[in-house]
């Protein structure tokens, strides 16, 4: 996986990208669930449409399922639809994090496979995790992590993630429990003398904080320092889940492409000169609503302890939880559904 390939292809043709879809093993813990026929449905489009396809990586869940012929017999003729895409129109895939065997893609699906692309001059695809403060560093020790979090997923029946609104079940509030009462110990090491640890301990906090009020995966500043720093008009990404098209300053345009997790079904389109962001099954296009918390940074401030006083309410119940149950039926809770990327 430290191997890089870069790949250019041409921007004046039309381009659909899709990512992170997770395809597990078909059981409750598959969070792809069973879209298949939608995304068949969704590749006839782009194939009728004599258009390319980028799969921007974590397309397999290698952790979830644990053996791949778990996953081959859960969505067999889904992958059947995208060899046959492949060989007819090829098909470009970026590995993302997930991405531990590159072999089933290239020699089997036969994806032209690589870790970055560059459209045109002004389009940089790359799955994402590059950006992550701390998978983009720690890609191998992350693997194992990935591991042990499914194994607890698949013992438990139950889904620990973040936003809490979105997993309000009673083991995911004893987690965000737990994990208050661990910052709590976390912030009283510097009083004996473990106040390096402390600091590292400090990120790791902000990170899973962060991710619950809006930039799962934490990479929504190091994308932003660069796009306005660096030589492209456009960074197209996958790995957080959140799909948007944010303009993040004149003629820079960040682009993530959402995922296939859960209720979603997001893909992006580049139809040669401008991109779209928008959901297959609900035909929904999204801007950059989700992302404006981010660009003014309203809360970066706010620490675990911070989150916890603002939604604690006892007795295992969260604001958030709460009033999103309560609203349940509003139009507004049901914009977006907003799984953590990992």
């Amino acid at each position: 996986m430290t191997t890089r390939i870069h790949k250019t292809i041409r921007a004046d043709q039309e381009i659909f990208f899709i990512s992170d879809l997770h395809l597990g093993d078909g059981s409750p813990s598959d969070a792809f669930g069973d879209k298949d026929k939608a995304l068949v449905s969704f590749l006839t489009h782009v194939a009728d449409r004599d258009a390319h396809l980028v799969i921007v990586g974590d397309a397999i869940d290698f952790h979830q399922a644990w053996f791949f012929s778990r996953v081959l017999k859960a969505h067999g003729a889904l992958f059947g639809a995208l060899s046959s895409l492949a060989d007819a129109k090829g098909v470009t895939y970026i590995w993302g994090n997930h991405d531990a065997d590159m072999s089933f893609f290239k020699d089997i699906l036969r994806f032209d496979v690589c870790s970055s692309l560059t459209i045109g001059t002004d389009i940089f695809v790359q799955h994402g995790y590059e950006y992550d403060p701390f998978i983009g560093p720690h890609l191998e020790a992350t693997h194992r992590a990935t591991q042990v979090h499914h194994l607890i997923e698949r013992l438990l029946r139950t889904r620990i993630r973040v936003p809490l609104e979105q997993f309000y079940t009673r083991t995911n509030r004893f987690m965000f429990w737990l994990v208050h009462k661990l910052t709590w110990l976390k912030n009283q090491l510097g009083t004996i003398g473990l106040a390096s640890l402390q600091k590292r301990l400090d990120a790791q906090e902000l990170y899973w904080v962060h991710a619950q009020l809006g930039d799962p995966q934490g990479i929504w500043e190091n994308v932003r320092h660069e796009l306005e720093s660096g030589p492209y008009a456009y960074i197209v990404t996958g790995h957080s889940h959140l799909p948007g098209r944010v303009e993040v300053a004149p003629g820079r345009t960040y682009i993530n492409t959402g995922s296939w997790t859960f209720q979603s079904s997001n893909y992006a389109r580049w139809d040669g000169q401008e991109f779209e962001v928008c959901d297959w099954i609900r035909q929904k296009t999204y801007s950059d609503r989700w992302y404006q918390p981010l660009m003014d940074r309203r809360w970066r401030h706010m620490d675990m302890m911070a989150w916890w006083r603002a939604n604690y309410m006892g007795w295992f119940r969260f604001r958030v939880g709460e009033v999103r149950n309560r609203d349940s039926d509003s139009r507004a809770t049901h914009e977006i559904v907003r799984p953590t990327g990992d």
